[in-house]
């Protein structure tokens, strides 16, 4: 079974974050480790949980709403979430956090075959199979 707190109220993967795989933190919604300052940045984050009292943002009716425009600062960041989040919605939690976790494996395989431990120290990002800058903490 997966780990569900490593579903981000916005869409992300916690699992991806270099934060996350070195073991400075357990995700955003585990209240442990980096994600303690991460939070107090993330709108999202208060808005969803704390304010509308729901697991994710895909089921709020203002879904995508401003906040996703304000936070992710590029169309790639923006784009990725809101189309992780409908895939969510559409597949049900455990069957995104497998194909999450896979995604990840496969990042983490593509890191040691260059004889690094994650994403954010490759010389070739982004590369075709992430897209955009790696999940590193705030």
């Amino acid at each position: 079974m997966s780990i569900s707190w490593l579903a981000a109220p916005c869409g992300l993967y916690c699992g991806e974050c270099l934060g996350f795989q070195r073991g400075t933190c357990q995700g955003c919604r585990s209240g442990v480790g980096e994600c303690l300052r991460y939070r107090k940045i993330c709108g999202i984050y208060e808005c969803c949980i704390n304010d509308r009292r729901l697991d994710f943002c895909h089921q709020c009716h203002e879904f995508p709403c401003k906040k996703f425009n304000e936070f992710f600062e590029t169309l790639e960041w923006y784009n990725e979430v809101v189309k992780s989040l409908k895939r969510m919605k559409k597949i049900g939690l455990e069957r995104w956090l497998k194909s999450e976790e896979a995604r990840v494996n496969s990042l983490k395989d593509c890191a040691a075959q260059k004889g690094i431990v994650h994403c954010s120290q490759c010389k070739d990002r982004p590369c075709p199979k992430l897209k955009r800058e790696p999940l590193t903490p705030a």
